[in-house]
C-alpha cells in the first residue's frame, strides 16, 4: 500500500508513522481530511472524538459527508472509510471530552490535533496534553493556511489568546463565559495582515452567532497543512511551527502574511 511513499520517506521512517498513534479532536473540515491523509500516509492507530452527525450543510466541505452518511455519526463513517483505505487501521472513537476521560483519549498518544473550535474542550485538551508533554496541533479553517505547535516547552494555548481561564479550574468557568471566549479567540485571528478583506457584514455576523464560514479549497489547504506538521514532529523533518507564532500562507498572493498571532 505504501510503496509509492518509500524514497520520498525511508522504510525507518514508514515504519515510525506505523507504530505513531495520533488523537484527532474534531472530525468536521479539518479533521475528517487530517485523518484521510494520515491514513494514505501509512499510520494505523488514531483515537478520534467527535459527539456529531453529518448534516446537509457539511456537503460543501467534509470529505466524509455524502447524501448517504446524511444523519449517521462522523466517528463511525471516519472509522469505516479509514479501514476501506487500510483493513489495519485501528480506532478508538469517542463522543466527548471532559475532565475525566481525557486522560484515557491521550493514553499512548503520541501526536494531538485539534481541529475543533468548543472552547471548553479545547482548555482541557491544551492542559492535559501540557502536563503530558504531547504535542498538540492547532489550525483554524481560514482563508489563509495556518498551523501552530503547542508543547510544555512553549506558551500554553490560553496564554496565547490571552484567555482569563489560566489557573482556573474548568467547573469554575460558566457556559456564557466559554460562549463569550469563543468569539474572543476568533476575534483574535482579524489580526493577520489582510484576513479581514475576506470578511465581509454577512460573515462577521454568521461567526458571531457561530456559523463560521466554510469553503472547501480554504478548509482542505489548512488540513493539508495541519497534517504534514504531523508528519514533521513524528519524523524530525525540518523547523516546526512551535506557539505562540502561527506559520502562515497566503495561497491568493502567493506569500506568507508579516503579522505574527
Amino acid at each position: 500500500m505504501i510503496e509509492r511513499n518509500i524514497g520520498l520517506l525511508s522504510i525507518e521512517e514508514q515504519e515510525t508513522l506505523r507504530n505513531l498513534c495520533v488523537a484527532v479532536f474534531g472530525l468536521g473540515g479539518l479533521g475528517g481530511v487530517i485523518i484521510e491523509i494520515l491514513v494514505r500516509a501509512g499510520i494505523i492507530s488514531f483515537k478520534i472524538v467527535d459527539d456529531d452527525k453529518f448534516e446537509v450543510s457539511n456537503l460543501n466541505r467534509q470529505i466524509y459527508a455524502f447524501l448517504n452518511t446524511i444523519n449517521k455519526n462522523k466517528i463511525d463513517v471516519t472509522e469505516e472509510f479509514s479501514k476501506n483505505i487500510n483493513p489495519e487501521v485501528k480506532i478508538e472513537k469517542y463522543q466527548s471530552v471532559s475532565e475525566k476521560n481525557i486522560k484515557d483519549i491521550l493514553n499512548k498518544v503520541n501526536i494531538a490535533v485539534l481541529a475543533l473550535d468548543s472552547i471548553k474542550p479545547i482548555i482541557i485538551i491544551s492542559r492535559t496534553c501540557a502536563k503530558l508533554n504531547i504535542p498538540l496541533i492547532e489550525g483554524w479553517a481560514l482563508p489563509f493556511g495556518n498551523v501552530r505547535v503547542f508543547t510544555n516547552q512553549t506558551p500554553s494555548l490560553e496564554e496565547v489568546y490571552n484567555l482569563p481561564t489560566k489557573g482556573r479550574e474548568i467547573s469554575s468557568i460558566t457556559e456564557e463565559e466559554f460562549k463569550q471566549l469563543k468569539n474572543y479567540m476568533l476575534s483574535t485571528l482579524k489580526e493577520i495582515k489582510g484576513i479581514e478583506e475576506f470578511y465581509g457584514p454577512l460573515a462577521i455576523q454568521k461567526i458571531m452567532e457561530g456559523r463560521i464560514p466554510s469553503f472547501a479549497p480554504m478548509v482542505w489547504l489548512n488540513a493539508v497543512i495541519m497534517s504534514i506538521e504531523v508528519i514533521k514532529i513524528a519524523l524530525g523533518w525540518g523547523k516546526i511551527s512551535f506557539a505562540p507564532n502561527f506559520s502562515l500562507y497566503d495561497p491568493f498572493n502567493h506569500k506568507i502574511p508579516n503579522k505574527e498571532v
